[in-house]
């Protein structure tokens, strides 16, 4: 029978110890943000922290991408401390603390996943969902006490837990969450390009993002993905000498899918190699399998995964994880079924993953991917012609002396804003606005939910204050920000 405390999901592991060591993890992350509110579940976490900091035991606490999770480890007595500190701070948060906390958060300035894999994530999803990891919103100092309190209340409940013990149960141990029905996760159509897209712009490295099924009893995708990254770092630190840091970040879909992002790190001047390293061990996978070697190597580590955790446990969670989530459910792990995989299963997996893969360079080694048939794409859509409406131009001094104004356009319609730039036309459908920001200088900076970014202001167009007007009517207010003072001084 499944075990709760205070409605909280337990998953108990009884290993022979004194100590205790606990997990309490709630399904939600940085992707159930919006962009008005980017950073609000690292804020709380920041805030709920800083109410148990004192206890002298290990603890710790982390917001990833799709989840988050607090951590401690120490005598029973002290582990109960701590988690009824917690789940008490996250029904009432310390919101008066959010003023200090927003400079401690620009301080930290983290990421909740690696800048590569986050490009990928928007460049997939846009401005919303996992795509929120690439974008700043309001920073730490533009979020607000209500936002952080609503988002308390909706997520961090009882029945959106699952809190792993191993160890003795803290006596009397109290988790007081709200409780209430399980809040739904939303999920977004993927951008879609006709056959393997490439991106490029200046981060040092390579990577790929490869859609691939993760429901089968084999868990072929994860064994794949297992001797890509090794294949990667053979090539591009041990072999060649080019990369420090090769590793990955995943996001669970609600289709059966998980979006996989594999990323190596690049020295200054050693781009071309690792981008090279990426896309030949991403290719040559596809097309030949691994060598037995690698296949060898990729089961053993399953094997002693196996051997070093709760098998039982570790599944139960894993189905748990898919419930939370509104996940598909997946056939039982097979290790059957998983020693039985061929290199040619994991050729065909990536195989059939490679017309949706979307590669990652450095700018100028953006040819690595494009001569093995990626075609590189801009970060959002971009179209040829101009919608027919009310037109705006820079001003007259602009157009004279600066070639790319004689080219710039904004146009007002009863469905959307448009703007022709350089590289062509972008497109905000006053429905698809994810936010609106007031920057430092005075613009108004428009983002829609496809990744598209236009810039409206009197200087930048004759006539300007009368689009921001326009978006003041038709874009709701909870949609608009300013601009951090912390990105404005750096």
């Amino acid at each position: 029978m499944p075990q709760y405390l205070d409605g909280v999901r337990l998953l108990h592991h009884r290993e022979q110890q004194t100590t205790t060591d606990a997990t309490l993890t709630f399904a939600v992350g940085a992707r159930d943000e919006t962009l008005p509110t980017v950073g609000v579940a690292h804020a709380l976490e920041h805030l709920v922290m800083s109410t148990v900091r004192r206890l002298p035991i290990q603890i710790d606490a982390t917001v990833d991408t799709t989840a988050t999770s607090f951590v401690a480890s120490g005598t029973p007595e002290r582990v109960g401390e701590f988690l009824t500190g917690i789940c008490a701070a996250l029904a009432n948060p310390p919101v008066e603390r959010l003023e200090v906390e927003a400079g401690v958060l620009a301080a930290e300035d983290g990421w909740v996943t690696h800048p590569m894999a986050a490009l990928l994530y928007f460049i997939r999803y846009g401005a919303r969902g996992a795509g929120l990891d690439w974008l700043d919103g309001p920073g730490p100092d533009g979020l607000t006490a209500d936002q952080v309190t609503a988002f308390a209340q909706r997520w961090f409940t009882a029945d959106n837990a699952v809190l792993q013990l191993t160890g003795p149960i803290p006596a009397d141990l109290k988790l007081p969450l709200p409780t209430g029905s399980r809040p739904q996760h939303q999920h977004y159509p993927a951008r879609q390009f006709a056959g393997p897209a490439v991106v490029g712009i200046g981060i040092p490295g390579a990577a790929v993002l490869l859609s691939l099924p993760n429901t089968d009893a084999a868990r072929t995708a994860a064994l794949a993905t297992d001797v890509l990254q090794q294949r990667i770092e053979e090539s591009a630190r041990h072999g060649g000498g080019h990369s420090y840091v090769v590793d990955y970040d995943a996001v669970q879909q609600q289709d059966g899918t998980t979006d996989w992002v594999l990323y190596a790190e690049a020295r200054e001047g050693a781009e071309q190699e690792v981008a090279q390293a990426v896309v030949e061990s991403l290719t040559d996978l596809a097309a030949d399998g691994p060598s037995e070697e690698e296949l060898q190597l990729a089961l053993d580590r399953f094997e002693e995964e196996r051997a070093t955790t709760d098998a039982e446990l570790g599944a139960e969670f894993n189905v748990l994880r898919r419930e939370l989530f509104g996940e598909p459910p997946a056939e039982p792990l097979d290790p059957e079924r998983v020693r039985a995989t061929r290199p040619d299963d994991l050729a065909a997996v990536l195989r059939a993953a490679l017309p949706t893969a979307i590669g990652y360079a450095a700018e100028q080694a953006v040819e690595q991917w494009t001569k093995h048939g990626f075609t590189e794409v801009s970060l959002c859509p971009v179209g040829e012609e101009l919608p027919a409406g009310e037109e705006f131009r820079p001003p007259r001094m602009a157009r004279l002396f600066v070639r790319e104004a004689r080219e710039t356009a904004l146009v007002v319609t009863p469905d959307e804003l448009a703007v022709r730039e350089e590289d062509g036309v972008h497109r905000v459908r006053w429905d698809e606005v994810a936010g609106v920001m007031r920057a430092g200088d005075g613009t108004t900076v428009v983002f829609g939910t496809d990744g598209c970014v236009i810039l409206v202001s009197g200087d930048l167009y004759r006539g300007g204050q009368k689009v921001v007007a326009e978006l003041e009517r038709r874009v709701d207010r909870s949609l608009w920000f300013q601009e951090s003072r912390f990105k404005a001084e750096d």
